[in-house]
């Protein structure tokens, strides 16, 4: 099957001509491996028992020590209830990254310093180029500043934190990587077509181009965490594995964005993933339930190994998936 080109492949050219953080030609030797990684999802759809789930995203990656935190959640106070009820300690982490500026992914940054506080160790943001660039949604007033985000960055900024704006792939930590945007050489449309990004002069659908993804690199193969996939989960992982590490694709989890995709894309999603190979698949928020049974099914993966990812499910290195009770 071809899926038809679109704006959205325009990121393919202006991507590729980026100067990567700090990349190398050699990719497979310009980076150490994480040792030991657990992954701990913190908001996302499903819940079960005390945790709260909501129309969100945020995942706790701890990696020889060092911690990261993918995204915020949708509501102020999930993050840090969750965490809580989980018993996942937020003052260790250092970085924050986040996906893309869609505000399920971002209201619970401010919140999460302040409830820290002194004891807050987190250093920098992390996002790609794009992520404060004006929107507009047709249906508000025509000049209502729809990314939330630009007004935010200052706070983040008064609160010490350094915004780190990426072109391109980027070691954060030991082992630990964010891809910045992804180049598009397959339209997978999936971004919501309300909203609305300034292209030479023109208002037109926001393909969200800072769309970005984090990969721990390990000897088994990459972690990869997506936050909503708006860049696409095949050009995600084909920048990884080509842009990063030619390693295997160990563990794929975090928001597919395919709950509202045709039979036709999950098709033709599944079977580009079984082509590229994935070995564990802990997929949430966006990812729908009936596409992550699909996926499961054609990727031939097994109720071990492919699991909704829901509110307290953890991805271990060298364990694999443990679920919830409520996603097994």
């Amino acid at each position: 099957m071809i899926i038809p080109l679109s704006i959205a492949s325009i990121a393919t050219v202006l991507t590729a001509i980026s100067i990567p953080g700090h990349a190398e030609e050699d990719h497979n030797k310009r980076t150490g491996v994480a040792q030991n990684v657990t992954v701990t999802i913190l908001s996302s759809n499903l819940a079960n028992g005390n945790s709260v789930g909501e129309w969100g995203l945020s995942a706790l990656v701890q990696a020889d020590g060092a911690c990261v935190l993918f995204d915020a959640g949708r509501h102020p106070e999930t993050v840090i209830h969750n965490a809580e009820v989980l018993g996942a300690d937020l003052s260790c982490i250092t970085d924050l990254v986040l996906s893309h500026h869609h505000f399920d992914h971002t209201t619970g940054v401010l919140p999460i310093l302040e409830a820290l506080g002194n004891h807050s160790s987190i250093e920098r943001v992390h996002v790609a180029r794009g992520f404060f660039r004006p929107r507009r949604v047709p249906s508000r007033s025509g000049t209502e500043e729809a990314n939330q985000m630009i007004q935010e960055r200052q706070s983040l900024e008064n609160a010490g934190l350094e915004v780190i704006i990426h072109d391109g792939p980027s070691e954060i930590l030991q082992g630990v990587w964010i891809t910045g945007p992804v180049p598009r050489p397959h339209s997978e449309e999936n971004y919501p077509v309300q909203v609305r990004i300034k292209e030479s002069g023109t208002w037109v659908a926001d393909w969200v181009p800072e769309s970005q993804g984090l990969t721990i690199v390990t000897e088994e193969g990459h972690i990869v965490l997506l936050g909503c996939g708006h860049s696409g989960v095949v050009n995600m992982l084909t920048h990884v594995q080509s842009a990063i590490s030619d390693r295997p694709i160990h563990a794929l989890m975090g928001g597919l964005h395919l709950f509202n995709a045709t039979d036709q894309t999950l098709g033709w999603t599944t079977d580009r993933l079984r082509e590229i190979g994935v070995k564990h698949l802990m997929a949430g928020h966006c990812t729908g339930i009936e596409p992550l049974f699909r996926l499961r099914t054609g990727l031939n993966l097994t109720r071990q190994t492919a699991v909704v990812g829901a509110v307290g499910s953890q991805f271990v290195l060298g364990e694999g998936i443990r679920a919830t009770a409520i996603a097994m």
